[in-house]
């Protein structure tokens, strides 16, 4: 539960790098060359795991509606996937539809707090997919079925570190 180090630290040295030129800026400090005290780099790492379990305890409620959601977006890729595999024709246009419907349906739950970009483009973009494949044009909805698929590692991996 939490940030591994590498992380830790580019979030640290991220998060240390607006107040100090905010501050340069407010001083009139033409060259930012002022080191962080080790107090004020300790109390911002802890601000920051602060706000990261904070993300995390809130994704872990929003997990109890959106994980059925995700489930559904999986198992609709898998079973598209296996259709096509076995050349199932009417079986990928089903899939399609349903990958459609529960893209459209996750879209339409509350952003969650941990990624909501790779969310908000995994619902779309599998929304465009399977409406293009339900209408028969699978080819054509190869670029945002990638984008999709792309957009659900990205945000499982996210909310994975939680």
């Amino acid at each position: 539960m939490g940030l591994g180090g590498d992380a830790m630290k580019r979030l640290v040295v991220v998060s240390l790098a607006g107040p100090v030129l905010a501050v340069a800026a407010l001083t009139g400090c033409a060259k930012v060359a002022h080191a962080a005290s080790p107090a004020a780099t300790r109390a911002t790492a802890t601000s920051a795991q602060d706000s990261a379990r904070i993300a995390c305890s809130e994704q872990v409620a929003w997990a109890q509606s959106g994980a059925a959601s995700v489930k559904a977006l999986y198992a609709d890729t898998g079973a598209l996937s296996a259709d096509a595999s076995a050349n199932n024709l009417p079986g990928v246009a089903k899939a399609g539809r349903k990958l459609a419907s529960d893209a459209i349906a996750a879209a339409a739950l509350p952003l969650p707090p941990v990624d909501p970009g790779s969310w908000k483009t995994l619902t779309a973009d599998y929304a465009v997919a399977g409406t293009a494949i339900a209408g028969g044009d699978a080819s054509g909805a190869v670029p945002q079925l990638e984008e999709g698929n792309s957009a659900i590692s990205a945000f499982s991996g996210a909310t994975g570190k939680c």
